[in-house]
């Protein structure tokens, strides 16, 4: 009776183990597809494309929906391909809330020197999504600010549309979240860091078969 206990507890973990998918390999994407201008890539592209985002606080991965958020996909992509990002910082900070980065300026002002179309979706707030930033009253206002939600939120996505999420380093972003800053009524500007949260790089990824 034992033995036959045991071949069932066996078979089953074999089961379990079987059932479960195993993520794909993430690898850098090759020349022909960094070539391509982002305003030209396709849903599916895209949908293949993860950005890996370097600090100083470590790093996390950034998966796309571009079949919801196709222009703001490519813009973020386009970004990322320019180097946009590298060197720029987290210049702002919400405890248990949010953290804004992708401003030259640091101030909150700053931007690529264009604007970007609003896109809205349905995507919900919630831990992890990743939107594009822009002023409370100016929603045509979108250029290369984003935001990672660091906890669900109730704010409607017609207001900050997501484009992605972070599907890998969420506790690098918990980190930063853990900075201190000047809070909410801080001078000259709310919830500004304390300390210097930096992007070292951006890298394109892409799903091995």
């Amino acid at each position: 009776m034992k033995h036959k206990i045991k071949i069932l507890i066996v078979c089953l973990v074999l089961i379990g183990c079987s059932c479960q998918k195993e993520k794909p390999k993430l690898v850098p994407a090759d020349q022909k597809l960094l070539i391509k201008p982002a305003k030209q890539l396709t849903v599916d592209e895209m949908k293949k494309m993860h950005i890996m985002i370097d600090t100083n606080f470590g790093s996390f991965t950034i998966g796309l929906y571009p079949e919801k958020s196709p222009r703001l996909c490519q813009n973020f992509i386009g970004l990322v391909e320019q180097d946009f990002y590298s060197k720029l910082w987290f210049h702002m900070i919400i405890p248990n809330y949010m953290v804004i980065a992708g401003d030259p300026k640091g101030d909150g002002t700053g931007g690529p020197g264009y604007w970007v179309r609003p896109q809205f979706n349905d995507l919900p707030h919630r831990r992890g999504s990743v939107g594009m930033s822009h002023p409370p009253l100016a929603p045509e206002q979108i250029g290369s600010q984003f935001y990672v939600l660091l906890t669900n939120s109730m704010r409607e996505t017609n207001a900050y549309p997501v484009f992605g999420y972070v599907e890998n380093g969420m506790e690098v972003l918990d980190r930063i979240g853990e900075v201190p800053t000047s809070g909410a009524e801080g001078k000259p500007r709310p919830w500004e860091p304390e300390l210097l949260v930096q992007i070292k790089s951006t890298k394109i990824l892409v799903s091995s078969p």
